[in-house]
């Protein structure tokens, strides 16, 4: 007489990490449709990389033109308007009352003389430095966030132009305001980033009604959350804001965003 032996398969322990981890996954999952294809952020990374490179390189302890190196590095990538147009002269505030000095006097030492006073590459330059390390980390975090969400989304092509684009309109934004002042960090690509991605989430919640409180729980945790303490601790700290650069950011972000959900809708 034979015995019969029944086997039963082990049914797997669904563990309450495995939750978290699925649940966290289902949270920076931004696919319109399933099995989506992704592309590398190769762009959003890189660019990264170098601003973190920039920023090592101002810890060298040398002098450069009679001045430590971390500052001959920010008069040379800070976005500064006197440095990228020509005129007769300009008013030097407080440093000498009451007269004038001109671009040989002051401001060709503070700009260096190549492609002086023409310096247009300060509207993207002025985006890799950061001067300080909390600001570095503030900007790449968040960075990181929306650019390689949406550059695997829509791919380096449209994530590098809406990066740059946005950073120029910042640049044009903060010259119209704050002309004679100095401007520095990638906010304004930062902002353009973070309004185009609002709109890809606003566009997905009006077609995918099923799950917009999902879509919700994604602005709330992608959005507000990382953003909020940021702003808490500039408004204690009073933090100098070039707001008028996060506007001209967030603007483009939001026009694009507009082009591109018409094109899909199209």
């Amino acid at each position: 007489m034979e015995e019969s032996i029944s086997i039963e398969e082990a049914k797997p322990t669904v563990t309450k990490r495995n939750n978290i981890c699925s649940w966290l996954q289902r949270i920076v999952n931004i696919d319109d449709v399933p099995n989506q294809i992704h592309y590398y952020a190769g762009f959003i990374i890189g660019t990264s990389a170098l601003q973190i490179f920039i920023h090592l390189l101002t810890y060298i302890n040398i002098f450069w033109n009679g001045r430590p190196f971390r500052f001959t590095l920010s008069y040379l990538f800070i976005f500064f308007v006197p440095c990228m147009r020509p005129t007769s002269d300009v008013s030097c505030g407080s440093l000498i009352r009451n007269t004038t000095c001109d671009y040989d006097d002051r401001l060709k030492h503070i700009c260096f003389s190549f492609i002086y006073p023409h310096q247009l590459w300060r509207f993207f330059s002025g985006a890799l430095f950061h001067m300080v390390w909390y600001h570095l980390l503030t900007n790449i975090t968040k960075q990181l966030l929306y650019g390689i969400l949406l550059e695997r989304k829509y791919g380096s092509v449209c994530v590098a132009i809406l990066y740059w684009l946005s950073n120029i309109s910042a640049s044009l934004s903060f010259m119209l305001k704050n002309g004679n002042r100095a401007g520095m960090g990638a906010s304004g690509s930062i902002y353009g980033l973070m309004i185009f991605f609002v709109m890809d989430r606003l566009v997905a919640l009006q077609e995918k009604t099923e799950r917009r409180l999902f879509i919700l729980l994604q602005i709330f945790f992608l959005v507000i959350l990382p953003n909020a303490p940021t702003m808490i601790i500039i408004s204690i700290l009073k933090f100098p804001v070039g707001h008028s650069a996060h506007f001209g950011g967030g603007l483009v972000g939001f026009l694009l965003g507009v082009v591109f959900s018409l094109n899909n809708k199209s």
